[in-house]
Order: C-alpha cells, then structure tokens, then sequence
C-alpha cells in the first residue's frame, strides 16, 4: 500500500518562521538601502555647495579685477558672466567705514560690500577692492586690494574701489563702468608723521591678516570687535619718524605736547613705533633662574651692582647703584618702577657704556615715590651725561615726574606707540609736574610739562649719540612720505 499523502503532516510554526525572517531581511534592506541614499544625499549636497563656492569665489574675483580696471579709465567698461550662485548676491553700501588720517588728509568713506551666503552661512564678498571668504570664526583674504606701497618713493597709494548703487545679482552677465572719482589727496606730504587707517567692518578679521601680511605685525596697532552686531574695527598706523632721528635734535617728541606757564621745552610733533615686541621679548629671554641672570626679585633695599643682566618683579623704592667701567647693564623690570631717593644711579662708567632700563609698568617718581634716576659720577645733582641711561617703557605704560617731589631724571626716556584715555594726573602718557628737573630727552605718545618750577633740558649730546634701544628694524611699519587717496565709485548693471 502506498504511503503517499498519509506522510507526516508539515509544521505550520517552520513555515511562518521562514516567511518572517524573509520578511525581516527584505527590511533591513530597505533600511540599510535608505542610509545609503541619505548619506550619499548629503554628500553630494555638500558637495554640489562646495564647487558652487568654488565657482562663486572665482567669479568675485574676476569681479574685484575689472572693477579695478573700469576705475582707472572713464572710457572703459567691462563685461563679465558672474555666477553669483543658486540664490544670487546682493551688493550693499554704506554699510562699513573706512577712516584714513595723516599730514592734511583726515577723511572718513563710507563703504559696502558685495556678498554671497551659502547655505551653511559662508559667506564670500567683495570690499573695498579684497575679495575675503569668511567661514565661521576664519576670514581668508583670497585676493588683495590695490593698495600699492612703494619703499623707494615711500608713498602709499590707496583706491577705495566700491559700488555705487545697492542691487540684487542673480547669476549672468553683468556690465562695470567707471561712475565718478573722487581725489581725496594727491601725493600729501606726511613726513614726520604717521598714516592711520580704521576699518570698521564685518570683515575686520580679513583686513586685520592683510595688514599684518603687508605692513608687519607692528603694522596693527589695535582691533575692536562688537559682538552685537558681529563687526569690528582694525586700527592700522603706517610711518615713523628714522630711528637714527631719535632724541637728536630736542628734548620732547610726541604726537600730542602741552606746555604751561611758558615751559621753554624744544619739542617736535613725530611719531615713533612701540618696543612692546622687544620688551616682551627680553622678559621672554631673561629667566631669573639663569645663571647669567641676577634675580633681584623686589627692589626695596640697596644694591651694589655692575655690568651684567639683572631681573626685577618691581622696584618699590630702595637703590639700584651701577658702575659701567668695564660694560654694558640691562635692567629687566616686569612690573612698576616706583622710585624714593636714589633709586637708578650710575656711579661711574667708561665712555660709550650704558644702562638699558626695560620694564613692562609705569615709571612713578612723583608725590608719594620722589625719587631720582641719574649719574652720580660727580653728583647726582649735576647735568653730566644723558646718554648714559636709557629707559624703554611699554607703549602702555605711563610716567609721572615731579608734583612737589623734587624728582630728578637725567637720561632718555622711550615710550612710542599711540594711545588715548591714559590713566595718568594730566591725561597724557608722560606728565611733567612742578618742582622736577629733567635732564636728556623724551619719546612718547604724548607729554604734558606742567609748570615752569622744574627745569627741562636737553642734552645736545645726544645729536650725534648712537643709542641701541631698537629692535630688528625689519619688525618696524614701513615709512611713509608720500600719501595718495581717492575714491571710485563703480555702477554695476544686469544686462
């Protein structure tokens, strides 16, 4: 008898098992299918923006090269095919301003800009003849504006190149050609004199790295940003007077000088750069732990001290007494210089010797700190040789002499740089009170002689002097004679 169809029954449990595991795995595939297609999206949305940037970036610098060319020539106007990307450009203005001081030329422009924003918010734009790609907390300068410096002439030539009307670009042809040009300055005498740009603008960050790639990192004298409206504002100083013009022909040379009750003090208007880079680096290189260093700690008793290398926390009073027979002396002070009595004296020293004063403080001999810092060869009370000492303060740094102290200096002081809002009694970076006396010469910021009850001198000695205070003179802003500005407006249209 044939057993077929009276077999074993077939189990209904394996069955469904089989059909849920299939089920299972058509699932999986779906999803795993569906990842592949999300993240393959993303990447080839990131990179669809990434070679829109791309093109968006060349295409403003073509932009920036003809609105350029089309400024210089009324004649000229200029065809491009801009691709200002999926949702276009907008060009703005007014919306920056850019201040330009020295000699006569004290002017203030009012600037835009032209501007793309991806989607991920970079941002690329045209300002003022740069072109700069911003992403995040990084400005890039892609490409730079014309300003052109010429070390041989010492001229600066700086066109503010900029749009004329506010428009929306949408991506096509477009038409420059030159508006109007407005010569702010031609060819300015500002010898002597320092050159001071402020940029306040969106893309601070982008002007700040060109000016220190171009002038140096003395270049730039300050940056102040506003978190409200995430702009900021790049101060720029560009010449100085010569370094081998320092303290050589009078007693005061400061941008800003006052002098009371008929003080005759021979001073000049000149600027000269800070040594806060070289301060810095001489409390970077004399560690107190060295052996060829002298760690003084704070000053507040007497010293007997001669040629070497010596470190200070501060001086609060006490006597530092130096023989320079057989050398030089540097003095590194990370703090104040509070003088009382003889404070900085020179007993003795052989022709050509000095004394390098470097601190990072105030310099405080007035009042409460009375004190004198002077040769005392012969007597301390006596003119003998400004040359001798030599103090570099920082570019923030004040120093108050006198006010009823009979504090005495005899040496030059050297405190460059520019600043405003200084704490000091007369407002100014160094203040000349009553009842001082003064023997040498001065540079700073600026000076105030208050009364004629002190004496001020300068030591003519110090024309021929040749004093080593300066830095690498690589590190120094280029100097400028010369200045020529102006301003062009472009009109750019849709065709």
């Amino acid at each position: 008898m044939s057993d077929v169809g009276d077999g074993a029954p077939i189990s209904t449990e394996r069955g469904q098992a089989a059909l849920i595991g299939f089920v299972i795995l058509i699932g999986m595939v779906a999803v795993a299918s569906a990842g592949i297609l999300l993240v393959g999206g993303e990447v080839l949305t990131a990179t669809e923006h990434q070679t829109e940037e791309e093109r968006v970036l060349q295409a403003f610098i073509e932009l920036s090269q003809n609105m350029h060319t089309v400024s210089a020539n009324d004649d000229v106007s200029q065809s491009i095919d801009l691709d200002a990307g999926e949702h276009g450009a907008v060009v703005k203005t007014n919306t920056s301003t850019l201040h330009i001081s020295g000699g006569d030329v004290n002017e203030t422009i009012h600037i835009g800009a032209i501007e793309y924003e991806g989607d991920d918010g970079t941002r690329i734009a045209y300002q003022a003849g740069a072109v700069f790609h911003e992403t995040g907390e990084e400005t890039q300068v892609v490409s730079s504006p014309p300003i052109y410096f010429d070390a041989e002439a010492e001229s600066l030539s700086f066109p503010i190149i900029k749009a004329k009307d506010e428009a929306d670009l949408s991506s096509g042809d477009i038409t420059v050609r030159h508006s109007e040009t407005d010569p702010l300055t031609e060819a300015n005498l500002v010898q002597g004199d320092t050159v001071t740009v402020k940029i306040t603008s969106e893309y601070y960050r982008g002007w700040e790295t060109y000016f220190e790639r171009q002038g140096g990192p003395t270049s730039v004298q300050g940056v102040e940003t506003y978190e409200e409206n995430q702009s900021g504002t790049v101060t720029v100083e560009f010449g100085y007077r010569e370094v081998s013009d320092a303290f050589s022909s009078g007693a005061v040379y400061a941008s800003d000088f006052e002098s009371h009750k008929h003080q005759n003090v021979s001073a000049e208007n000149a600027s000269f750069p800070p040594l806060d880079e070289e301060i810095n680096r001489l409390m970077n290189e004399t560690d107190p732990e060295d052996e060829d260093v002298t760690d003084l700690e704070t000053v507040s008793g007497y010293h007997s001290l001669e040629d070497g290398v010596y470190y200070a926390d501060e001086i609060d009073g006490g006597q530092l007494d130096f023989n320079l027979s057989d050398g030089n002396a540097t003095l590194v002070v990370d703090g104040d210089i509070k003088t009382e009595d003889e404070t900085i004296t020179v007993n003795d020293y052989e022709e050509g010797n000095s004394l390098g004063v470097y601190t990072t403080g105030d310099y405080l001999a007035s009042s409460n700190h009375a004190g004198h810092v002077c040769v005392t060869k012969n007597d301390c009370e006596e003119n003998e040789d400004a040359t001798v000492i030599q103090m570099v303060l920082s570019s923030e740094s004040i120093a108050e002499i006198g006010f009823g102290s009979g504090a005495r200096y005899e040496g030059v002081i050297y405190a460059g740089g520019s600043g405003e809002d200084w704490s000091s009694s007369c407002g100014m970076q160094v203040c000349f009170q009553s009842n001082f006396d003064f023997y040498g010469s001065v540079v700073a910021s600026s000076v105030e002689v208050q009364s004629s009850a002190g004496e001020f001198e300068y030591d003519e000695s110090l024309e021929d002097a040749e004093l080593d205070i300066y830095p690498d003179e690589s590190l120094l802003p280029p100097q400028i004679t010369y200045l020529n500005v102006a301003e062009h407006q472009i009109e750019i249209e849709e065709n």
